[in-house]
């Protein structure tokens, strides 16, 4: 008795395919890795402003000039003092850290992220 085989298995095409998409994966996640190591650099920066006492008498130049050169420790390059925003009240300062990130993925296609981090420093009356 003879018994008909079926083909099992990918074509070569599917192969393809199938290792094409995990590498536009892996690509895309070794693109967006140090962007978001930078954003967690830039979070801990702003917590580390916050809880510092000697921040609540500082003019916001000089907060400003203290966020820009720990930043700079940290090897962050992506904020500059155009994005590092300071609104001071009576009885706080909000310092707010908005920027975007763009790097080039494939081609003409680019990767957009934008971050906009924030905290409130109680200031003494």
């Amino acid at each position: 008795m003879i018994t008909k085989q079926k083909q099992t298995g990918m074509t070569a095409i599917g192969w393809i395919l199938v290792i094409t998409l995990i590498l536009m994966f892996v690509l895309l996640f070794l693109k967006l890795l140090p962007i978001y190591m930078d954003s967690f650099k830039v979070s801990s920066v702003l917590n580390d402003i916050e809880a510092e006492p000697a921040t609540a008498t500082m003019t916001p130049v000089m907060i400003t000039e203290t966020i820009l050169k720990r930043l700079d420790i940290n090897m962050v390059d992506n904020v500059t003092d155009e994005d590092i925003f300071i609104d001071k009240t009576k009885n706080s300062m909000h310092v707010e850290i908005d920027y975007e990130i763009r790097k080039k993925l494939v081609g003409n296609v680019d990767l957009v992220v934008h971050f906009q981090k924030a905290v409130t420093i109680p200031t003494k009356p």
